[in-house]
């Protein structure tokens, strides 16, 4: 199991995480930080979650590979909720940004450029999918 795509994945969720906190720690809306707005903490809280959901799936399928499991399954799972979890954070990242997200002076507009590939990148989603049913249904015969 080669993680580099999962662990860029979730690293790249991370910052997005840092950078969206930031922003809204710092950007004033109607005499209030962003921060303070409800919705704009349900997409922080998501976000995090989310990205902490991935790491946990990826390092639980490097222990599991490290005791000597097939996790061929498993790391399958992992590229697919890590390239989907990723798009999603930054789709999050550029809402919470405002029209700030798609300026080149915010990571956050490079990162939501880039992460599509992570979707195409060493197998799409649909790929993914096809690999992990298709060891469900080998493994329950």
């Amino acid at each position: 199991m080669d993680g580099c795509i999962f662990l860029l994945c979730v690293g790249v969720a991370e910052r997005l995480v840092e950078e969206s906190l930031r922003y809204t720690m710092e950007r004033k809306q109607f005499g209030a930080a962003l921060a303070e707005h409800q919705l704009i903490q349900a997409m922080l809280a998501d976000s995090k979650t989310e990205a902490y959901a991935g790491k946990t799936m990826v390092m639980d399928a490097a222990r599991r590979k490290d005791e000597g499991e097939n996790v061929s399954t498993l790391a399958s799972c992992c590229k697919l909720f890590c390239a989907e979890m990723v798009g999603r954070v930054a789709d999050r990242a550029v809402q919470v940004h405002g029209g700030a997200g798609y300026m080149s002076e915010y990571a956050v507009e490079r990162f939501y450029r880039d992460v599509r590939l992570f979707r195409i990148y060493e197998g799409t989603t649909q790929i993914q999918q096809i690999v992990i049913a298709r060891n469900m249904v080998r493994e329950a015969s």
